[in-house]
């Protein structure tokens, strides 16, 4: 950690590895944890709600399985411990060091919920309940995907009209958001399922392949 910064409460919560660039260049702070920036997400739409959600404990360790998200002390624990025997923490809490890297550092706010409904400061002991954990990871998803549709807006409009690849708007996307290359493959499969599938807001009807717009964003 950058050592002019305080660390805030956090926690830890996993996001799909293609996302991890996208968040870090859009939405990572001046406070970093190794390599990585915290994240702050709190404005993104359905976040407070999200965070507002009863919290849980980690400071006993149980379960010993980790779920999706994890505190910072829980998170440190972990990482002393793959450090010393990286297949005992992979048969014990169920974590390999690749799945490790699926964790990103996210800011919270100075208080949470606990499930008794008493407010109390956020500490690096608290972790998200398990239905905040998935109410967190689909506001950042669909905030991922608000994203790929606004680059590729903007990508249609610089080409003026003319026929383009969706690759070559992924590649440009990956490029922009330092994203690596290896995750080009996996972006533009979900972004053209979610083009046949609806999920995208507006499609153009002569040419599917081109771009969608985001007129009512």
């Amino acid at each position: 950690m950058d050592k002019n910064y305080q660390l805030p409460a956090i926690i830890w919560l996993k996001v799909t590895d293609y996302m991890h660039g996208w968040l870090q260049y859009e939405l990572g702070g001046a406070i970093r944890i190794k390599s990585q920036r915290v994240v702050s997400v709190q404005h993104l739409p359905g976040a407070r709600e999200a965070l507002r959600m009863e919290t849980t404990d980690d400071i006993e360790l149980r379960p010993m399985k980790v779920g999706n998200s994890m505190s910072g002390n829980r998170k440190n624990m972990l990482d002393a411990g793959m450090v010393l025997d990286a297949g005992y923490i992979e048969r014990e809490y169920g974590l390999s060091l690749e799945a490790m890297k699926l964790f990103m550092p996210i800011e919270c706010p100075k208080m949470c919920l606990t499930p008794n409904g008493v407010l109390r400061p956020w500490t690096l002991d608290v972790n998200l309940g398990r239905e905040q954990a998935s109410a967190l990871q689909r506001v950042i998803r669909n905030a991922f995907w608000q994203a790929v549709e606004q680059f590729n807006a903007e990508y249609a409009r610089k080409m003026n009209g003319a026929f383009y690849p969706q690759v070559d708007m992924i590649e440009e996307f990956c490029f922009t958001t330092s994203t690596p290359d290896v995750y080009v493959d996996a972006i533009r499969r979900e972004w053209q399922r979610r083009l046949k599938s609806g999920q995208s807001r507006h499609i153009q009807p002569e040419n599917k392949e081109q771009h969608v717009t985001l007129a009512d964003l």
